[in-house]
């Protein structure tokens, strides 16, 4: 089943996310000034986000610090 996926240029959405275990689908490398990155939709995901951009987020420190540095790595491994 192809399922949809949500993407955000904003790094730190895309480390809450991956932190909250939303699936992380891949880059869109296509503009190489901007990173795109791309999870999969789900009515969690959503709920997730609202969280995050209404400043409601809680997360275990490390676990955002982890996610961060994750996400850098597959930057850099695509370029």
């Amino acid at each position: 089943m192809n399922k949809t996926s949500f993407p955000t240029d904003s790094f730190q959405l895309a480390s809450y996310l991956l932190c909250e275990s939303i699936p992380f689908v891949g880059l869109n490398t296509t503009n190489p000034r901007r990173m795109v990155f791309l999870f999969e939709e789900s009515s969690h995901r959503k709920d997730l986000t609202e969280k995050f951009l209404a400043y409601k987020a809680l997360v275990e420190p490390h676990r955002f610090y982890s996610a961060q540095k994750d996400l850098k790595q597959m930057i850099y491994q695509n370029k």
